[in-house]
């Protein structure tokens, strides 16, 4: 198994836990205000936990609904309320999944280009074989997975 393919294992496996979480948005005022809100903690308390101000704890509560706040923002919170902050890229599928995903979208792309020319020159083929020609280009990308993988 290649190194990258390892990584890639090693990836899924960690975040698998993840997966099974389901979406779940952000309450209205951001996770760190309703954490201390149920918690019956006032920003002066959590304040005083943290050794922040009042201001700079709703300024974080307030960035973190913006979606603005700074992980370390929120970490010192979260610890100051006795939580973990949680924090993860979850793939939506698995990393091969979407490895495969932009293979196939390089894939379909140099067939249209190549079917495009040959239907000038009444060359064309049918759906099933170009579906056919990106399965199997796919698969050659993903082998031979190049430097500008990711540029298309």
């Amino acid at each position: 198994m290649s190194l990258d393919k390892l990584r890639i294992r090693q990836l899924d496996e960690a975040l698998a836990p993840f997966q099974r979480v389901p979406d779940r948005s952000p309450p209205r005022g951001g996770w760190a205000k309703a954490v201390r809100t149920a918690l019956g903690m006032s920003l002066r308390q959590l304040a005083e936990r943290t050794g922040l101000s009042k201001t700079a704890v709703k300024s974080a509560e307030t960035n973190e609904a913006k979606g603005t706040v700074q992980l370390r923002s929120l970490q010192t919170l979260a610890e100051a309320m006795e939580c973990d902050l949680v924090y993860a890229l979850v793939p939506r599928g698995s990393f091969a999944e979407v490895m495969e995903r932009q293979a196939s979208r390089i894939a379909e792309g140099l067939v249209r280009q190549v079917s495009e020319s040959m239907e000038l020159e009444d060359q064309g083929v049918g759906a099933v074989e170009r579906r056919r020609q990106v399965k199997e280009l796919t698969a050659a990308i993903l082998r031979d997975r190049r430097r500008d993988f990711w540029d298309v």
